[in-house]
């Protein structure tokens, strides 16, 4: 429900409280939501994950051991050969048996942590929707439908990649780490101290960036949210951003909540090269006085190489769980927020039993009254007001838009509370039967209520069960679960209530020729084929099977026909009489209110006068000023009621009428080329085509990589440093056989100490090339990965906004589903990219480099023992195939979650009225019961990872046992059976580590794959890319539709049969009839929303099929009856786009739609923000910030589907004089239910059930007797 007379401020982000960040892990799992039960068995879980984990992580320092003493046999002077072959075969045997445990607890603790992570943060997801549902209309300030999508998937799905594979890689690599140091100190403390010096800079380094990340990423999260509010208005108004072109200057918008660059630097393999040097310039010393054992010094120098890549392997995971504790930390401050209207508990008083029958004392008063928007406390929207509102009585309240009619129905429905008393002075109260409603049981309250808006909100839900939901908090209120008690018979008795519901708002009609009755499932939000009158009446037959006590209509039938307001009206009358309900009217159609028992006119938040109509009309002052400002707006004329008073029944007959004067046009505002802004995007090579060049199908890798060839002087720069990284490990490799060979020397003191001095110098020189390397790569590819991440955000945007809208009328995909989806599927890749990229190419390039060594010094050695790594490769690359099969097992459950989440916040005051919040839960809890995951996709990839780092080991063991085969048998040297040895194994090493990655590339991929199927789409409705047609020259704006049928796919009968029509030029046609019967099908089929089945349309007589559907829809403007307003300035929302507009117009088109004085009366005038979707202006605020933006398009073509159904009386006088000024000399079209707004039309057609079956001007139609003067009648 709007909020009259106030307009939006900035919010500025609230950041979540940092100094008591959560524990992730213990702060999931110690949710207050979910059974004792579920949270045992996520401990167990996790224990048991834990400690495979632990066992895994610490394979690879016993490796170490083992390599140690079979070093130190290898080099013994009075070791045998039997003797080597010996040890050789235990140390051999000993690596087999560690291979096989580390498959086995690989593979348990990446599947432990993953189940685990996903059923806690099932549960963080369901209590943040489950608390965002319960705050009050101040957090809805500044939180919109988009941020809560994006929380609920891209947020919570970061925390479940953190606690699950992420935290159970970084407990396998923290063990390592830990082992490392436990057996390099207890074996070597002397050299341990000094090598593993260089660990604790790694930490230092790491928290340093990692401290300045995330104060970056806090400011990201806000911008996250921002970017997905918008992305959520943009995609639920795709009907208006068509229409007015705007999808350039739209995305652009959203592209600049994108422009931030955040990056990351990693120097591990630079302190890996600093720890060797430092490790064997002591270790010589050691060796020659202390006589240290070459092995041992080798076991600490690979216990020291192991910690490093521990660190290497931690990091990533630690940025990922420091990004999940700064989410979680917002989340749960969100989810703890207490609001100050909380509609929890059982508190407060019940004034009388809910399901007594009886009349009650529903009085209401209003006393001393005074409030300002939080947002706005300066600023007084009702100042001072008391009326009292009769029980069983009908009360109108009426006035000028901003009076404050509709904050006074928020009050009473507790969205807000009056404002703090100020200097002693109470701000008074609302007062139900004389008990302040602020002392009373809310969800009691509001279930006593039922509301009927100005624009209803329906759920994707059947008919049925939209209007079901009415039920909720009554005694008739129908059970989530089939199991329940007697729910066979209270489904019964609902379907009953619901039908008698839609009879008396006059939807039974309509509803029985859909496909399946009530069971007919519709789309939630404002896309959908439903008309605006038909989603009104299902919103009333919600609100009255309820039976509520207080029935509050705002603007409750702006959208209805006269016929059909009439006889809703009487069954609401026929209802009242017999319940004794209390109904507040908020009318701007004065007609509408005459039999009121009493009418308080208001102005400027205060209470102007009150009284019956009549008596009212002999004040002669404000109220009697509203109808005559209404009579001078277009009232029908006295002789158009004398005539119809005087006709006889007689035959009606077809009249037809076709203008042939014109009226010469004087334009009031400049014309702009808004095909230009149009193309702007759809031009840009850079935009258009955005993956992929042509519309040849290529894989994805060819297109991943075309992606990446945008980006080339970032990721090239990064993928050379990373390489350079990579081939640094096996050149230590190689360089270490020399280490071997020159510390092994025998009784020469001097040359040990010289051979360590020397390659020390070596490695040290290749830490600085590391460093340098690390610097290089981890920057350059962070960069990278955000320009790629926005631009598949955009592409995928841009993609979406070229689809036809009946796209957009499937259910799944709803604008929620959507928003969400772009932020989490472009979030996959981009994660990818940087850190993880830089570890993947980093580790490619040392297995090629370890591969080309090992080979140029042993092929004997090398070959056979890189055999098993092909197999370890295709482990890998099924791995990934796996888990993008689990991933998407999980993707499309999680949109869905989120279109649900957005929907539901979307309408939450249409939530709260009906006091669904926890029904809504329980449909949530209902539907995440019923998602499967394919956990067997999980099984197989966690036994690949399994077999990853398992055949490291046995590789090993290979190496050993044939190793030592080729240097008895003098094949090989001893220094290059080391060489060899290490090239091998770093490189199978390598090759592991990609496993542990591969979690991310199968998001990647999966994420990829979502965005190109969207850019694969081709959109239905032709556009400027599938057709090269030659431009319009000059539009005189007559429109022909030929033998026109048109059917929406749900529908099994024709919106639209067999429409022939001419529209001539520059005239003023009008569309009128009963709700539903196809007036806003036309308007569909001009604005090419939707082609028809059979037959053609044609423009100055070209098929408009054959006009690029950007430049056709230039010449178009359109003012719907939703008013669509965006983030942004009033000047943005009005321009929308239009760059070449000098302030004057817009100015001029302000006045002219009569919100001018109103917009420069804002501090900040035109560049005030509009708030979230304008939430904070009244309906007619926000219709005539739409109008302006209509009027200063200077289109060929006006398209009014009830432009002026929002206004109050003056407003609609000035502003239908400014349209009918803007109409001359253009081709105007309107949609009214209201006849003196379209009485002065060129040709008005009645249209009913898809056809037309009168056409003529007001007089001839008059003179016709038919059924235009039925519909005249009904509006006298």
């Amino acid at each position: 429900m709007p909020a009259d007379g106030e307009s939006p401020v900035p919010i500025k982000p609230q950041h979540a409280p940092q100094k008591h960040a959560p524990i992730i892990l213990f702060s999931l799992i110690a949710l207050r939501h979910g059974a004792d039960e579920a949270r045992q068995l996520d401990w167990l879980l996790y224990g048991v994950g834990g400690v495979a984990a632990v066992i895994s992580g610490a394979g690879f320092p016993v490796l170490d051991l083992v390599y140690g003493y079979w070093t130190t046999a290898l080099v013994a002077a009075d070791m045998t050969p039997s003797s080597l072959r010996g040890t050789t075969n235990t140390m051999a045997g000993i690596c087999l048996g560690i291979g096989i445990l580390q498959f086995i607890t690989g593979s348990i603790f990446l599947t432990c942590f993953t189940i685990a992570s996903g059923r806690t943060t099932d549960r963080l997801r369901r209590a943040y929707l489950d608390s965002v549902l319960h705050q009050d209309a101040e957090f809805f300030e500044r939180v919109g439908p988009g941020e809560v999508g994006t929380r609920m998937i891209k947020d919570v799905g970061t925390i479940k990649t953190a606690t699950g594979e992420k935290l159970g890689f970084m407990v396998w690599a923290f063990t390592t780490l830990l082992v490392a140091l436990i057996m390099a100190f207890s074996r070597a403390a002397r050299l341990a101290g000094v090598v593993f010096g260089v660990v604790p800079l790694a930490f230092i380094l790491f928290m340093s960036s990692g401290y300045l990340a995330a104060k970056a990423d806090a400011r990201l999260l806000d911008v996250e949210g921002q970017a997905g509010t918008l992305l959520e208005q943009i995609l639920s108004s795709v009907r208006v951003v068509q229409s007015f072109a705007a999808e350039s200057f739209l995305v652009k918008k959203y592209d600049a909540y994108l422009d931030q660059d955040i990056a990351y630097v990693v120097t591990t393999p630079g302190q890996m090269a600093f720890g060797c040097a430092v490790a064997f310039w002591y270790g010589s010393q050691l060796i020659v006085r202390d006589n240290l054992e070459v092995g041992l010094m080798f076991t600490v120098f690979w216990n020291m190489f192991n910690a490093i890549f521990a660190i290497a392997n931690i990091l990533p995971h630690i940025s990922a769980i420091r990004d999940s504790i700064l989410i979680s930390t917002r989340i749960r401050s969100e989810i703890e927020r207490v609001p100050t209207i909380d509609v929890r508990g059982n508190k407060g008083e019940k004034l009388w039993d809910s399901q007594t029958g009886e009349k009650v004392n529903a009085s209401i008063e209003v006393r001393n009254l005074t409030f300002s928007y939080p947002s706005r406390p300066d600023h007084k929207t009702l100042d001072d007001v008391s009326f009292v509102l009769e029980a069983g009585k009908v009360t109108a309240l009426v006035g000028a838009s901003g009076s404050g009619k509709s904050t006074i129905a928020s009050l009473l429905l507790r969205y807000y509370d009056p404002s703090p008393a100020q200097g002693g002075k109470s701000s008074g109260g609302i007062f139900l039967a004389k008990r302040d409603i602020r002392d009373l049981n809310l969800p009691w309250l509001r279930s006593q209520i039922g509301i009927i808006a100005q624009d209803p909100q329906l759920f994707t839900a059947s008919i049925f069960e939209n209007v079901a939901y009415g039920l909720s908090g009554t005694p008739w209120e129908l059970p989530t679960s089939e199991s329940e008690p007697n729910y066979q018979e209270r489904l019964a008795d609902a379907k009953i209530r619901v039908e008698y519901a839609l009879k008396q708002a006059q939807a039974w009609d309509f509803v029985c020729k859909l496909p399946e009755g009530m069971d007919t499932r519709i789309k939630g939000g404002r896309t959908g084929v439903l008309s605006g009158g038909q989603r009104q009446r299902i919103a009333a037959a919600r609100a009255l099977v309820r039976k509520p006590r207080i029935l509050l209509l705002d603007e409750g039938t702006s959208a209805l026909d006269a016929e059909t307001e009439q006889r809703m009206m009487a069954a609401v009358h026929e209802e009242q009489a017999q319940s004794g309900m209390t109904t507040i009217l908020i009318a701007h159609r004065l007609s509408s209110i005459q039999n009121a028992d009493r009418i308080i006119a208001m102005s400027n938040g205060r209470v102007a006068e009150q009284g019956t109509y009549s008596e009212l009309m002999k004040l002669g002052s404000v109220f009697s000023a509203l109808v005559r400002h209404q009579a001078s707006a277009g009232q029908l004329t006295s002789s158009s009621q004398t005539t119809v008073s005087n006709f006889t029944s007689k035959e009606p007959e077809m009249g037809n009428r076709s203008a042939t004067f014109s009226t010469p046009h004087v334009p009031l505002y400049r014309p702009v080329s808004t095909v230009s802004v149009a193309r702007t995007v759809i031009d840009d090579p850079m935009e258009r085509g955005l993956l992929v060049k042509g519309t040849e199908p290529q894989g994805l890798a060819a297109r991943f990589f075309r992606l990446m060839g945008r980006y080339s002087q970032w990721i090239l720069i990064g993928i050379i440093g990373s390489l350079c990284i990579g081939a640094s490990f096996p050149i230590a490799g190689w360089l270490i056989g020399f280490v071997i060979e020159g510390l092994s020397i025998h009784d020469n003191d001097e040359q040990v100490l010289r051979e360590g001095r020397y390659w020390a110098m070596w490695f040290l020189v290749l830490s600085m090339v590391n460093i340098v390397s690390s610097f290089i790569a981890g920057f350059f590819l962070s960069m990278g990965g955000t320009r790629v991440d926005r631009r598949l955000r955009l592409a995928a945007l841009s993609s979406l906004l070229r689809q036809e809208i009946g796209f957009f009328d499937q259910e799944e995909n709803a604008a929620g589903s959507l928003t969400a989806g772009i932020a989490s599927q472009a979030g996959h890749v981009s994660a990818a990219i940087g850190l993880v990229w830089q570890q993947l190419i980093t580790s490619g390039g040392n297995f090629i480099g370890a591969f080309i060594l090992g080979v140029a010094l042993s092929w004997r050695l090398a070959l056979p023992s890189f055999a098993p790594v092909p197999a370890i490769l295709v482990t890998a690359y099924f791995n990934i195939a796996l888990l993008e099969k689990y991933e998407q097992t999980l993707h499309k459950p999680l949109e869905d979650a989120s279109a649900f989440a957005s929907e539901n916040v979307d309408a939450i005051k249409t939530v709260a009225a009906l006091g669904r919040e926890s029904l809504v839960m329980e449909y949530f809890d209902k539907n995440s019961a019923q998602k499967t995951t394919k956990t067997k996709y999980l099984f197989g990839g966690a036994l690949g990872f399994g077999f990853g780092i398992g055949s490291i080991l046995i590789l090993s063991a290979i190496l050993m046992w044939w190793g030592v085969e080729l240097y008895l048998t003098e094949r090989i040297s001893l220094k290059n059976l080391y060489a060899t040895f290490e090239a091998v194994l770093i490189g199978a090493i390598a090759a592991s580590r990609l496993f542990t990655y591969i979690p991310d590339m199968a998001r990647m991929i999966q994420g990829f794959r979502a965005i190109c199927n969207w850019e694969d789409r081709k959109p239905e409705i032709a556009s400027l890319d599938a057709i090269k047609a030659p431009s319009l020259e000059k539009v005189r704006g007559e429109i022909n539709f030929t033998s026109c049928t048109l059917q929406y796919a749900s529908r099994p009968k024709p919106a639209i049969e067999n429409l022939n029509l001419v529209i001539p030029a520059g005239k003023s046609v009008a569309f009128c009839g009963p709700s539903g019967g196809g007036k806003s099908s036309i308007i569909s089929m001009i604005s090419r929303f939707y082609d028809p089945n059979l037959g053609t349309i044609s423009l100055d007589g070209r098929d408009i099929r054959s006009i690029p559907l950007e430049e056709y829809r230039s010449h178009i403007s359109l003012v719907a009856q939703d008013a669509v307003l965006y983030e942004g300035t009033f000047r943005e929302n009005i321009t929308l786009g239009q760059t070449s507009i000098s302030q004057d117009e817009i100015e001029r088109a302000c006045r002219d739609a009569n919100i001018l004085s109103f917009i420069q009366s804002l501090p900040q005038g035109f560049d005030s923000p509009v708030g979230f979707k304008g939430s904070q202006m009244s309906g007619g605020q926000r219709q005539r910030i739409c109008i302006a933006r209509a009027l200063l398009r200077n289109p060929s073509i006006l398209l009014l589907d009830e432009a002026t159904s929002a206004l109050d009386a003056e407003s609609e006088r000035s502003v239908q004089e400014a349209l009918e000024q803007a109409s001359k000399g253009r081709t105007t079209i309107s949609i009214a239910h209201r006849l003196s707004t379209i009485q002065n039309a060129d040709i008005i057609h009645v249209v009913e059930d898809g056809r037309i079956i009168e056409s003529g001007s007001h007089v001839e139609l008059l003179a016709l007797n038919g059924r235009y003067v039925d519909l005249v009648k009904s509006q006298l």
